[in-house]
């Protein structure tokens, strides 16, 4: 299957409201750059549709982001895409420490965002009650540290980071793997923006 019609048929099941099992089972078949592809093909306030699709789907647990058999500091990249009309491509990378504590930043694919915006640090926690079988990335938590390569690590409540990260949660639901959907939240206040992340791992 080609990467325009697995991105075509991809969005059709969306669209049409596909089950959270039937979902997982298309993406699963793919390949990492075809599934890189079909997700990203998901675009506006389908990606909002995505995340309410997968309610019920499987648990998402730490390793599905880092998995524990990768060394300490090491990055594991995720491509984006969120709902926003533009600018909506980016990545997230991701990181774990030796006693398996998981954080990333958002990386910008325009170097003068990601020094406007900042680089928007925060760690990767399991959710709540109220979201079971989620996880939270958490903006209001400081890196442990920065791997190498990463950017120098700047405060989400200063300068104009503050508009974009300051206070924000993520939850963060699994779709299939190396494919999750997220939601964001500010102040515990739904902000009806969502985003998609596939790891263009195999």
């Amino acid at each position: 299957m080609g990467s325009s019609s697995a991105g075509r048929r991809f969005v059709r099941s969306v669209e049409s409201r596909a089950s959270a099992r039937e979902l997982a089972e298309m993406l699963n078949g793919m390949g990492p750059r075809e599934r890189v592809n079909a997700v990203t093909a998901v675009k506006g306030a389908l990606v909002g549709q995505l995340y309410a699709l997968v309610r019920d789907g499987e648990p998402l647990g730490l390793d599905d982001i880092v998995p524990s058999s990768t060394p300490a500091g090491s990055t594991v990249t995720f491509e984006g895409r969120n709902s926003l009309p533009a600018f909506s491509r980016f990545q997230k990378r991701f990181a774990r420490t030796a006693d398996g504590l998981v954080f990333g930043y958002n990386h910008q694919p325009l170097r003068v965002a990601g020094a406007v915006t900042g680089p928007g640090y925060f760690r990767v926690v399991e959710a709540d009650d109220a979201h079971p079988g989620e996880l939270l990335f958490d903006y209001t938590l400081p890196p442990p540290f920065e791997p190498a390569g990463w950017p120098a690590y700047r405060a989400n409540e200063v300068g104009v980071s503050r508009f974009v990260f300051m206070d924000l949660n993520d939850y963060v639901r699994k779709v299939a793997e190396g494919v999750v959907v997220g939601a964001a939240f500010r102040r515990g206040e739904d902000q009806n923006a969502y985003f998609s992340l596939t790891a263009n791992r195999g």
